[in-house]
């Protein structure tokens, strides 16, 4: 198994905890607006694999230098990879764990649509869009794409910190 498959492996199930642990303490459910601090747990996660990951296919090289577009697309791929195993996994969940979620952000919502003045016609008007925006379908999709949208970000970042190059004589260090 290539380093980039085993990094997009481990951050997909780390994800996937994430994800139940949050279900679990109900922070899908009854307590969504007091959990909103939760949604930080997946991007620290994020970071972390993705350090980890670009610092390994770093030390396989020969040399163990990278270049800053082979950190780039190492991340790149690792959130290709996680994303797309995120995905059927965030299709799952939402039809089968958490069938309900978004009736739970609608009642949570409609609290805060009303403490902000809106009318009852706009408030269906917003369900009517957050129901849309919550279909199983839908969250795989945008978590896929927004999942290697914000990877590609942070690739571009830790990339400029993990980068190797080699020695301007062209001699290889042991």
């Amino acid at each position: 198994m290539s380093t980039t498959l085993l990094y997009a492996l481990v951050m997909a199930i780390a994800q996937i905890v994430v994800s139940l642990i949050s279900f679990f303490i109900g922070y899908q459910s009854d307590k969504m607006s007091s959990g909103a601090w939760f949604g930080i747990v997946p991007l620290v996660v994020s970071i972390v694999i993705l350090i980890l990951g670009i610092k390994a296919v770093r030390e396989e090289q020969e040399g163990k230098y990278l270049s800053y577009g082979k950190g780039v697309s190492t991340g790149v791929l690792i959130a290709v990879y996680s994303g797309l195993i995120g995905a059927v996994y965030t299709y799952i969940h939402f039809t089968y764990v958490n069938p309900n979620f978004s009736d739970y952000l609608i009642e949570s919502s409609r609290i805060k649509w009303a403490a902000a003045g809106m009318q009852e016609s706009q408030m269906e008007g917003a369900e009517k869009f957050t129901r849309m925006i919550t279909k199983p379908w839908v969250q795989s999709l945008f978590g896929l794409l927004l999942g290697v949208f914000f990877s590609l970000i942070l690739s571009l970042i830790i990339s400029a910190f993990l980068k190797r190059n080699p020695p301007e004589d062209g001699k290889v260090s042991a």
